[in-house]
């Protein structure tokens, strides 16, 4: 899908207005930055199951040592003030990733990819940029997978509040099971890490 059709689709529903109002504005500074080769929204926005607590996944691939320059990009684009926290990572030294959650409990999870860092989106998602037909080299036509991703405690406590924050939005959703599951699993995860501190080396 292109970038044009998922505003006509988004643009106008209510319980999407704040997500959307801020990709706009992150798809502009991406279609004019020279560190972006692709972009492409993923997740339930392009699944077209988001609702008022989706949060924006996105996609960015940047050229040759563009990765933190392209991240600076995004992060211009959002207020300071809005936002309650911000988790940091690195797929590699040139790919940075960041998940934010803002005071009106929407949230956005980017991560910026170099040439070396390997990934493939998969089907479906929004194509923002393609710079040269970048985005063949980088997309499957296989469907994404629709169960949950239940690798719980993956960033140990610097990523608990995210993990936590999911699962209030299945909470909220009425998804009482997946939330619950989640939790037992993530329990059981920080159990084993904290045996695993306190084992002698």
């Amino acid at each position: 899908m292109r970038f044009q059709e998922f505003l006509e689709r988004w643009r106008n529903n209510p319980s999407t207005t704040l997500q959307v109002a801020l990709l706009i504005r992150i798809a502009d500074a991406l279609q004019e930055s020279p560190d972006c080769t692709g972009a492409v929204v993923v997740g339930s926005f392009a699944k077209e199951s988001a609702d008022r607590l989706s949060d924006i996944d996105l996609v960015a691939f940047c050229s040759e040592g563009g990765g933190h320059s392209l991240l600076k990009t995004i992060n211009q684009q959002i207020a300071p003030s809005k936002v309650l926290f911000t988790f940091d990572g690195m797929h590699d030294p040139d790919s940075p990733f960041q998940k934010l959650v803002f005071e009106d409990m929407s949230s956005v999870e980017f991560h910026v990819v170099s040439p070396k860092t390997e990934l493939t989106v998969e089907q479906p998602f929004v194509e923002i940029v393609n710079r040269d037909s970048y985005l063949e080299s980088r997309t499957s036509p296989h469907l994404s997978a629709t169960k949950r991703d239940m690798t719980v405690f993956r960033h140990g406590d610097r990523f608990l509040a995210w993990e936590l924050f999911n699962c209030l939005k299945w909470l909220w959703r009425g998804d009482y099971t997946g939330a619950k599951r989640y939790l037992v699993k993530l329990g059981k995860a920080i159990e084993a890490s904290e045996r695993n501190d306190r084992s002698p080396s």
